[in-house]
Parts: structure tokens; sequence; C-alpha cells
């Protein structure tokens, strides 16, 4: 097959950074793979096939005929056989040039979060419905972002597969050494989603009982300058470290860390699944896909949503949890990702959808 994997920008997130990794695996099995980039940026994308950045302006996403037809033109000469959206601007990008100048190749979209989190009020809907009636085929990451998906938009006709995130499973990253007291540490975007201002008053509630620990916080993003500022409020400065973004964030956290995840908003992050490969406890809220995987006591601490003082209690039975019990959770957390979550399973999924849409196109 021929693919197109269509980003919103070269960065380190989520969703660009999975379907970079995806189109490695799928490169693999044979298939031709274009990954095409809507907006500018400067990270390096994990994919060394051939990669096309439009450079577009994101002041002009809503009506931007040059990009829309500068991506048809591509699309003309590439002849996709499926071109897959993948998370913010791509699907109403895909769409429009489509629509405008009249290419042929089915679009599917992975919804990869809760889209209810998104939609502030009914004309934002209904505009979303009409870019949801446009495409062939949609992907959601859990049953939690499917069933969000269902009860806010109707889907006739088309066919609408849950496949999960995976992650790529090589050598372990060579963590740090054990240090005398655990270090708590978040990965992710600093974005509302994330939670960081929640996190913060966490964490200063444990340093009260635990003054040893630390914070670390990897990752950049658009509330970044707030969260320093929120810091110094708090008078947790050379307590809480923002990191800032790095490539491989677990090579430098001490192997007994724990990683904190008080999100608002998340369909299933890849960053637990890491957590969870490296042998890294994990206390999360339970939103989106999380307690498909997060299992308590089990895989780790999946803690109802703003439910705070139910978090920091999990994140003190870590603290003071004995060894044996908590290389047992570590383990089961391992045992699972190595065995249901591994990128070249998810892949074969994916490949098995596009052929699966392609065919009943055709009959």
């Amino acid at each position: 097959m021929r693919i197109i994997q269509l980003i919103q920008k070269p960065q380190s997130r989520g969703a660009e950074l999975f379907a970079s990794q995806l189109s490695v695996e799928l490169a693999k099995r044979g298939h031709a793979v274009l990954l095409v980039a809507i907006f500018e940026g400067g990270f390096e994308l994990p994919f060394s096939g051939r990669q096309i950045r439009l450079n577009r302006s994101i002041g002009a996403r809503f009506w931007d005929v040059e990009g829309w037809k500068q991506f048809s033109d591509l699309v003309k000469e590439f002849t996709p056989d499926i071109i897959q959206a993948n998370a913010g601007d791509t699907l109403k990008f895909a769409i429009f040039s489509k629509l405008i100048f009249g290419w042929k190749s089915p679009i599917v979209f992975r919804n990869a979060s809760l889209v209810s989190g998104y939609i502030k009020h009914v004309g934002i809907r209904l505009y979303n419905q009409f870019l949801y009636t446009q495409i062939d085929g949609l992907l959601s990451v859990c049953q939690a972002s499917a069933q969000d998906f269902n009860r806010l938009f109707l889907l006739k006709n088309k066919p609408h597969t849950i496949i999960p995130i995976g992650i790529s499973i090589g050598e372990e990253s060579q963590m740090l050494k054990q240090e005398n007291f655990p270090t708590l540490v978040h990965i992710g975007g600093f974005t509302f989603e994330k939670n960081h201002s929640e996190l913060l008053h966490i964490f200063q509630k444990l340093a009260k009982t635990f003054p040893e620990i630390r914070l670390l916080l990897f990752g950049n993003g658009p509330l970044q300058d707030s969260v320093g500022n929120q810091i110094a409020e708090l008078e947790l400065t050379g307590k809480v470290l923002i990191k800032g973004q790095v490539n491989s964030p677990f090579a430098e956290i001490p192997a007994n860390s724990i990683f904190l995840l008080p999100s608002k908003i998340e369909g299933l992050p890849a960053v637990i699944l890491e957590a969870m490969f490296h042998k890294i406890s994990v206390v999360a809220y339970g939103v989106g896909g999380i307690p498909e995987v997060l299992k308590n006591g089990k895989t780790g601490f999946c803690i109802a949503p703003n439910d705070q003082e139910g978090f920091i209690s999990a994140v003190e039975q870590l603290l003071e949890m004995d060894r044996e019990t908590k290389e047992q959770l570590l383990s089961n957390a391992y045992h699972l990702v190595t065995s249901e979550y591994t990128l070249e399973k998810i892949a074969i999924q994916f490949e098995d959808f596009y052929k699966r849409l392609l065919d009943s196109q055709t009959k």
C-alpha cells in the first residue's frame, strides 16, 4: 500500500511521535509511506523515510486554499491508497483539500484523545460533525475515546475500530542509579490537559511529609512560563526542576523514580506504557484509556479524576512499599506492555484496518 501519514507539525508530541514510529513499522512491512507535516516545526521526527514539510501558516488554517492546493498536488503525485489524519488541524486540512480539488484517496482519522474535551459549544460540534461525515474510517485509541466520540457524533456506515497505541520495544534506556529517595517525574507538554498546576499542589503536600523528594518536569509548551512562576510562588524552587525537551527522558531519571500523570484529558498516553516498560512505577488519574492499562495495585495506581487526596495516598504507598511487592507490580506492568502494546503488533492492526477499508470500497 501507499500511505500518507498527515501530522500537525514536527514536534515532540504524542500524536506526531506515534505517527512517525508507525510509519517506520509500516515501511518495514513493505509499504510506501510519506510523512507530511502541515505547519513549521524544528523537531527531528524519528522517521528516516520521505518527509514533506509544507510549512503552512497556522494563522491561515481556516482558509489556506494555497496549502490545500499544495497538498492536492502532493496527493496526485504520490497517489496514496490511504491518508491518515493525526490530530490537530490535519482532518480539516485534508477534507478541504479533497473537497475543493477533487482527489479521491480515502481519509481515515485517528481519534487519539477525548474529543468532548475540545467541544466548547454547539457550533464547534456541528462543524466537526460535518468533517467526520467526510471521512472513510475512524480509528480510536481506546474504548473510552470510542465511547466519547459516539456520544457526540454520528458516523453512519463507516468503519470505526479501536487500535491502541504501541511503543518501540528495544533495549531499555540506561537510567541513572537509584537514589536514596525516589524522584517524582512528569513527562508531557506544558498544556492545560496535563494539569501541571494540580501536580505542583500535589507535590507541595507530599514534600511536607517527605522533604527529601524532588519533582522533574520534562517537556515544553505554552504554559511553561506560568508553571515556572507557580513553582516560585509555592516556594518549590530547587525541589521542582523544569528539564525542558529531552529526547530520551528515561535516560535522565533514577531507576527508582515514580511517574505521575494527573491529566485532565487523555486518550491512551504512550508515556505511561514507556514508564511501565522501563519498570518505573506509575500513578495517574483514570481519564481516557488509562484505566485500560493501569490497574490498581497490579500494574500501577489509577486514581479517580480530581481525587487529589487519593492521588497523594497512592504516591505515599509507593514511597513506603516493600521491595518484593513493588517488584511484582513493576513486573506485571512490564509483561502487559511487552505482550500487548508493542509497536510491531499495533502496526499489523493498522495494516489490517487499511486493507479491510480498501476491500470494502471495491465491492
